[in-house]
């Protein structure tokens, strides 16, 4: 995608963290803060919005390689402005942008959610450390399966955080949606959200229920067009046109399997998504979904092969039982037979 990233990872920076271990968290925190505002102060003062110190902040796994690289396709059609993308648990991406930089971040762990249904949300709490950037006057979170459509510089120019509604959501009270979100960091406030995070429930078994738990009475709402979520165009049929982050929630673009039944109504938006990929991208892709498919016909093939060979041992029992029960009448017609006899000639 152009130039190289500069890579500001650090090798002090372990690949876990438990979310009970406070200090720890704070310690981090205040690490990668300093990192970030240095590599910030590198690109000089051209790069600021408004004298402010600013960036887009996102987090990518391996498993997010393609969003994250769409992602950052997306917005660099659209912004100048710099990218901070936190690699968690030890991945090194190979992304490569104008004014983009690589932390290496820890995964947070915490051990009561491990067992939550919600399991695919265990990770998400990685994101908690954009809280800890309390050198940027305003950061702009991004998860790794959003696009950007259209400019959304404006985010930074308000102040406190400010977070879209998430329609869908099962809870008797209004909840954000923390896919996309605007944020002032402060100290009081990291402080606030490390030092509680141990005790703190989820009610998603992830980090939108932590943060709503604790920004749910002080956000500014944001229009749905700043995190439209994918989920939201039966309901909202048509509206996803006007959106300026699209949220592929919870079925990935990049992936085959659906999710959910009215996933294949919702193709539309995954082809707006693959557009933005390149042809690298793409082959990936590609060469991803034919491996699931043939790993699927491999598993399919095997378990039907179970299947038969069940069916044939189960077929070979019920022979040799057919062969006991005819034995069995066969001596039971010719005791008759006996008895006949030794009645008519007796």
């Amino acid at each position: 995608m152009g130039a190289e990233p500069h890579a500001i990872v650090t090798s002090a920076v372990p690949e876990t963290i438990d979310a009970r271990a406070t200090d720890d968290l704070l310690a981090v925190a205040a690490h990668l803060d300093r990192m970030a505002a240095a590599w910030l102060d590198s690109l000089g003062p051209s790069i600021r919005r408004d004298g402010r110190r600013v960036a887009y902040v996102l987090v990518g796994t391996a498993e997010y390689a393609l969003g994250l690289d769409v992602l950052v396709r997306s917005l660099r059609a659209v912004t100048d402005l710099p990218i901070l993308l936190l690699a968690a648990g030890g991945w090194q991406p190979a992304l490569q942008a104008p004014n983009l930089a690589v932390l290496a971040v820890p995964e947070i762990i915490k051990q009561d959610l491990e067992g939550s249904m919600a399991a695919r949300f265990r990770r998400t709490l990685t994101k908690l450390w954009t809280f800890g950037f309390v050198s940027l006057d305003r950061l702009v979170y991004l998860d790794g399966d959003c696009l950007v459509r259209q400019p959304i510089d404006d985010l930074f120019d308000g102040a406190g955080f400010a977070a879209a509604p998430d329609l869908l959501s099962n809870q008797p009270f209004p909840v954000f949606n923390s896919g996309a979100f605007a944020l002032s960091p402060d100290a009081a406030l990291r402080n606030a959200l490390f030092e509680s995070l141990p005790a703190t429930p989820s009610f998603d078994g992830g980090d939108q229920g932590i943060l709503n738990a604790l920004l749910g009475n002080d956000v500014r709402w944001l229009p749905i067009r700043d995190n439209y979520l994918r989920t939201y165009e039966p309901i909202l049929p048509g509206a996803a046109r006007a959106a300026r982050v699209i949220h592929y929630s919870a079925k990935k673009p990049w992936t085959v399997v659906s999710e959910a039944v009215g996933d294949p109504a919702l193709l539309g938006l995954d082809d707006v998504w693959t557009e933005r990929l390149d042809r690298a991208g793409l082959m990936e892709m590609v060469t991803a979904w034919r491996r699931s498919v043939a790993e699927s016909e491999i598993a399919a093939n095997a378990a039907l092969g179970r299947v038969e060979a069940d069916l044939a041992l189960q077929r070979r029992r019920i022979n040799r039982l057919m062969r006991r029960v005819l034995a069995g009448l066969g001596l039971v017609a010719l005791l008759q037979l006996a008895l006949l006899v030794a009645w008519l000639f007796g």
